[in-house]
């Protein structure tokens, strides 16, 4: 015969019964049960509410938290993170606008998002070393402006698209949003000029090395690159492989690809009118963690160099000698054609000669390379790396 265990639950049990008998006086009752008077009433009381049921252990949790959120304001928080789309950090100016004193703190609209099931956690990945060369600082707007491709992706009409981006390095101010169908440089062209004429010019652009910012040339110049230098804006390229010299540009792209591209519109059109709606919202509304929480367009201001209506020719110094690029590709030198780019066609360049008797070949305020002699020939040898991660002095 096995052992009968009692719980607590069945001391209670045997105490309502005996309590309801009337055969012992409550006060002898109580003492026998080694319970208070006051014990004694409650558990008879909720007896009689719940029977049985309500004499077993309750959590002696609070039945709501002194300290716990308004449910307007929670109501709130999940309102804007389900029209925005925002974590804590963004939300929080708006709620601070919106609730004055009353407004939660960051750790608790991040329990609300979370408990809301509105947040995941993300996973920790490994990051790259940080690159130890030298680029231009962005140090203020419109010193350093970066570009790059998004990336294709095609509508629900079956209309591919790869939209060019441009952000100002210091302010994050987004200057370009180009719905182009590709990366050709005359789309590239007519976005960069667009965005000249409204914002003005900046020191620096930087990109990757694919086209139409860069080729695989000696030169490594493209047309896009070429009128830049004619612009007087200094072609910064990252190395590589190395995405992460660029690393807010893109970080920006994956904002733009939850906020526009997940999933795409259903035709190209209505996704025009999505990038225009985000660009303004980007802009104007949306703070960002870098700004410490206010929008770039509070931080950005137009270039005060603007876009000239002619391009000026080259100036070059008296002791310089000029030669033009023919349609080839070539220049005439001591008495041969060399190489340099198509893309330079019709173009000016500078040819001096260094302690060395090396010619030096410059276009504009770019030092392109050198030009040698091998044996009976000369060749033309460019600047290693071309244009990129040299310290730029504002």
């Amino acid at each position: 015969m096995a052992w009968r265990v009692q719980t607590v639950a069945d001391r209670r049990w045997e105490f309502v019964q005996a309590w309801l008998k009337g055969e012992v006086s409550k006060a002898a009752l109580c003492r026998r049960f080694a319970i208070s008077r006051k014990a004694g009433y409650k558990w008879v009381q909720r007896h009689a509410r719940e029977g049985r049921a309500g004499l077993a252990d309750r959590s002696r949790a609070p039945h709501r938290q002194g300290r716990a959120s308004a449910a307007e304001v929670v109501a709130l928080v999940v309102k804007m993170r389900r029209q925005h789309g925002w974590g804590a950090r963004k939300l929080m100016p708006e709620l601070r606008r919106r609730l004055g004193g009353g407004a939660p703190s960051l750790a608790t609209v991040e329990r609300i998002l979370e408990r809301m099931r509105l947040t995941r956690p993300r996973k920790r990945r490994r990051r790259a070393p940080r690159y130890a060369g030298q680029r231009t600082v962005a140090d203020k707007p419109n010193r350093v402006w970066r570009a790059d491709y998004k990336g294709n992706f095609v509508t629900g009409d079956g209309q591919r698209g790869e939209p060019l981006t441009v952000t100002d390095g210091c302010s994050r101010y987004l200057v370009v949003l180009w719905p182009s169908s590709g990366t050709g440089e005359r789309e590239a062209r007519q976005a960069f000029m667009a965005a000249f004429l409204r914002y003005g010019l900046p020191d620096v652009i930087l990109t990757d090395n694919g086209n139409p910012f860069a080729s695989t040339t000696q030169t490594g110049l493209t047309r896009l690159a070429v009128w830049w230098i004619k612009l007087g804006i200094r072609h910064e390229r990252i190395a590589p492989g190395r995405w992460d010299q660029n690393a807010s540009h893109e970080r920006f792209h994956a904002t733009l690809c939850a906020a526009t591209l997940s999933p795409p519109a259903p035709s190209q059109r209505a996704q025009r009118r999505r990038f225009t709606r985000f660009q303004t919202l980007y802009n104007e509304v949306r703070p960002h963690e870098a700004l410490a929480q206010v929008p770039p367009a509070q931080r950005y201001s137009a270039s005060l160099r603007k876009m000239p209506a002619r391009l000026a020719p080259p100036l070059y110094a008296a002791d310089t000698l000029v030669r033009r690029v023919r349609t080839n590709g070539t220049i005439k030198w001591q008495g041969r054609l060399v190489y340099i780019a198509e893309v330079l066609a019709g173009e000016l360049l500078g040819l001096r000669h260094d302690a060395a008797g090396i010619a030096q070949v410059h276009f504009y305020a770019v030092h392109l390379g050198t030009i040698e002699a091998r044996g009976k020939a000369q060749i033309f040898r460019r600047v290693r790396p071309p244009l990129q991660g040299r310290p730029h002095a504002p």
